[in-house]
């Protein structure tokens, strides 16, 4: 008998997804901590740790966004949706995913727009293209519309079985 635990392709993207917003703040606390002992130590201002710190908070608020709505841990109204029974509130909470996923598409569409849009466009300081920082629009959008999948996925195995119980 084996003792490896059988785990789901989600569960990896949730640790890759984890793993890279520990990362971005150890990244981020290591760069300020930088920032101001040059500053204020040596009297030396760097603009590039300047930069690299904002792009790398961009990416860790749209990834951490994502993680948020994997996670429901966003705000939500729902006094009015606990009035109903268990199956309305199921279809509720599928249309609900269903708004989400269909705004982010859209933002998915015209994010890409900005990315390709901003190509050949560098950072000031570090160089980089534009492209990259924008890139964390799409990616956080397709995940949110990957995450709201599987959860109406979810829903919809819920949905089954109270319709069985009823």
């Amino acid at each position: 008998m084996s003792n490896k635990i059988q785990r789901n392709p989600m569960f990896y993207i949730d640790l890759l997804l984890k793993s890279c917003l520990v990362a971005m703040m150890i990244a981020i606390a290591s760069l300020t901590f930088y920032q101001v002992v040059m500053r204020y130590g040596f009297n030396k201002s760097s603009s590039w740790s300047e930069e690299a710190i904002r792009f790398i908070f961009i990416w860790c608020s749209f990834l951490a966004i994502a993680m948020g709505v994997r996670e429901k841990i966003h705000i939500g109204i729902n006094i009015v949706v606990e009035l109903f029974n268990k199956k309305v509130q199921l279809f509720i909470e599928i249309i609900g995913h269903l708004a989400i996923m269909a705004f982010s598409g859209h933002l998915i569409y015209y994010g890409w727009k900005v990315v390709l849009a901003t190509r050949l466009q560098t950072s000031p300081a570090l160089g980089i293209p534009m492209s990259w920082i924008y890139l964390s629009i799409p990616t956080m959008s397709a995940l949110i519309f990957l995450f709201c999948l599987i959860e109406i996925l979810k829903i919809k195995n819920n949905l089954k079985t109270v319709q069985k119980g009823t």
